[in-house]
């Protein structure tokens, strides 16, 4: 598909906005401001950057091929995110209190408070991978059907997404992902809500699939629920924005906001992926959102399409590269260096290590393009760490129990990749295998005690 004039123009203007937020974010800033909002950040702020960052390239794609396959039931991922932020209140009040006090950046400072340095170098490295992961997801993903919709090839897609990304991640810092992420949700939620509209207004057969529920599958609803609870509690980005909320009212409402706005983006994707399967059957689930809006949005539309699409993928992928910046940054350099390490040195370290990712994870995604194993994995992986965030709220947990949980799920990922057996239910499996460890070691060592 060859695009229009107006349409590259639309594109064109989206980028320089996000470029031009990112530089208006560096005037005047502190170095808190770059590395956490100044812990100041508003709760219009807090909801559009949570469910921005949530609704990335990845997420589009995963959802539309589950909507495909599995028809509403597979709402059920939002409804239990929903859930799962509401769950998350009281937590991520208490994080909020020690956070302002012992200054948090990362999730892993958490880990590094409740069980020392070397669990929560354990805990760093887990997030480490997943993160970087979660990035080639997102630029695979995304770059993929910019380019299936676009008609540019997959390495241009891919080059204009991360070299913008960039850019205005290195002028504003997370202020700048706090920012980006408010326009780009805004765009996001009108665009979603346009396409929504324009698909159940013409096509009436439509509206009745849209609430068809005769393709729900009981397990894979209940499954899609406790996924999406769970996958709250691994998720960095949303303890750095409870990190750097203006008080916890802005927590609490903005965690309620969350839940709200979660449900109502993953309705509008949802009719996405239907539509697809209405209208274009046989085609790889995969491919169930690209192929949607390729036959079901009008020529003059398509402009918009791409700029959701673009928005998609930065407003993750913005996030992952800070997560991981700023991971190494505080989890290992300032861990590790002898001298004292200062606000500014974060800062800079930061800003070296968001170009190092943005390069790096440009070059792993122009050659490798796996997205289910990469999916499947660090889902695996991350839900490994679960047990002992949950349980350091609630009980005083050795250190080594909780390594030795780490550890335990990581060795079972493994022999799931060796054995051929990394399949999803087996992959989040995890979890399990890593609190039954948990609990094993809590008990040995209190004994020893």
């Amino acid at each position: 598909m060859k695009l229009s004039a107006f349409n590259f123009g639309l594109l064109i203007v989206y980028a320089l906005v996000c470029i031009g937020i990112g530089f208006w974010s560096s005037r005047g800033h502190k170095d808190e401001d770059y590395l956490i909002a100044g812990r100041k950040m508003t709760l219009f702020g807090f909801v559009s950057s949570v469910v921005a960052s949530y609704i990335g390239g990845a997420a589009i794609v995963a959802y539309s091929a589950y909507v495909y396959q599995f028809g509403i039931s597979a709402i059920a991922v939002f409804a239990g995110t929903a859930l799962g932020f509401i769950i998350f209140i009281p937590y991520a009040l208490k994080l909020r209190k020690i956070s302002t006090e012992k200054q948090f950046i990362t999730l892993s400072d958490w880990f590094f408070f409740k069980y020392g340095k070397q669990t929560g170098v354990a805990s760093a490295l887990i997030l480490f991978v997943v993160y970087f992961g979660m990035l080639l997801n997102q630029f695979i993903a995304g770059s993929s059907i910019l380019s299936n919709i676009s008609g540019w090839s997959y390495e241009m897609s891919l080059l204009i997404a991360s070299s913008i990304i960039m850019v205005y991640l290195v002028a504003g810092g997370f202020k700048s992902v706090i920012k980006t992420d408010i326009f780009q949700y805004v765009v996001l939620f009108i665009l979603f809500s346009l396409l929504g509209y324009l698909l159940i207004k013409e096509d009436s057969n439509f509206s009745r699939e849209l609430f068809d529920i005769s393709r729900m599958d009981t397990g894979m609803t209940i499954a899609f629920i406790a996924f999406g609870v769970l996958i709250i509690f691994q998720s960095a980005e949303y303890w750095q924005r409870v990190y750097a909320a203006k008080n916890e009212r802005v927590v609490k409402k903005g965690l309620i906001g969350s839940a709200v706005f979660v449900l109502i983006t993953g309705f509008a994707i949802t009719i996405v992926g239907l539509s697809a399967h209405e209208y274009v059957p046989g085609i790889e689930p995969r491919n169930a959102f690209s192929e949607g809006l390729t036959v079901l949005v009008p020529q003059k539309y398509i402009g918009a399409a791409l700029v959701l699409l673009f928005a998609a993928i930065m407003s993750s992928a913005d996030t992952i590269i800070f997560v991981l910046a700023s991971s190494v940054a505080k989890d290992y350099i300032s861990h590790f260096s002898k001298k004292e390490v200062t606000q500014h040195n974060l800062m800079v370290q930061t800003k070296i290590f968001i170009i190092l990712f943005s390069i790096t994870g440009f070059i792993l995604a122009f050659f490798f393009r796996d997205l289910i194993t990469v999916i499947l994995f660090i889902t695996g992986i991350g839900f490994t760490i679960i047990p002992a965030a949950i349980s350091s709220f609630h009980f005083k947990i050795y250190p080594k129990a909780a390594l030795a949980s780490f550890i335990s799920g990581i060795i079972y990922i493994f022999v799931l990749i060796l054995t051929g057996n990394l399949i999803p239910e087996l992959s989040v499996a995890s979890i399990i295998v890593a609190a039954i460890f948990l609990l094993l070691f809590q008990m040995i060592l209190k004994n020893k005690k």
